[in-house]
């Protein structure tokens, strides 16, 4: 049985629809129902649901707001041109949501890790400074005693010569020796080695 709709033209339809003919709707989905859902469906890379969701928007967008239609394109592009943002819309928001999650995740990553970092020196700081004193108690004098004028005592290279009455360049040898040394023997503490 045909209605009175069926020989209309597209553009007459979405007259009747913006004068609030549902029989003119009903018409217009009869035609482009199959032809948008398989659209959409190749748009959203065959998930149904997907394709579903937006083919309904559509259709959604032409009962809610008839007076976008542009009547000086045909129906037909105008519909697919519609079709054609949806999708776009669509991958835009994946890529915005993907973003932010990824945001969202380099986030949590710094402050998990800011957590841990902390919490590990706080654990770490009493056994470090204990194997720290057992590693410099068994340095020799010299060594043992730059080091802790240098980094305990907070004296300057020009000073720590003057006090062991030694050359600034034997300075520098004892703190680079003790430096790795320590590097050496305290590895455990340093979670970038």
């Amino acid at each position: 049985m045909t209605s009175k709709y069926s020989i209309l033209t597209d553009g007459e339809l979405m007259h009747f629809i913006q004068q609030g003919e549902v029989s003119a709707f009903d018409e217009l989905y009869l035609r482009y129902s199959r032809p948008l859902l398989r659209y959409f469906t190749r748009m959203l890379n065959y998930d149904k649901e997907k394709a579903e969701d937006a083919f309904h928007d559509l259709f959604l967008k032409i009962v809610e707001k008839p007076e976008q239609f542009d009547k000086s394109k045909s129906f037909k592009t105008w519909i697919y041109s519609s079709a054609y943002n949806a999708s776009k819309n669509y991958y835009k928001h994946i890529e915005i949501v993907k973003d932010a999650l990824e945001e969202m995740k380099q986030t949590e990553d710094i402050l998990d890790e800011k957590f841990l970092l902390t919490a590990a020196a706080k654990m770490d700081a009493d056994s470090f400074k204990k194997s720290l004193a057992n590693v410099v108690d068994a340095l020799p004098l010299e060594k043992k005693t730059t080091f802790i004028l240098r980094y305990q005592e907070d004296r300057s290279i020009v000073e720590i010569a003057e006090i062991m009455e030694c050359t600034e360049g034997t300075v520098k040898s004892r703190i680079h020796y003790t430096l790795k040394t320590l590097s050496e023997k305290l590895t455990i503490y340093n979670p970038l080695i």
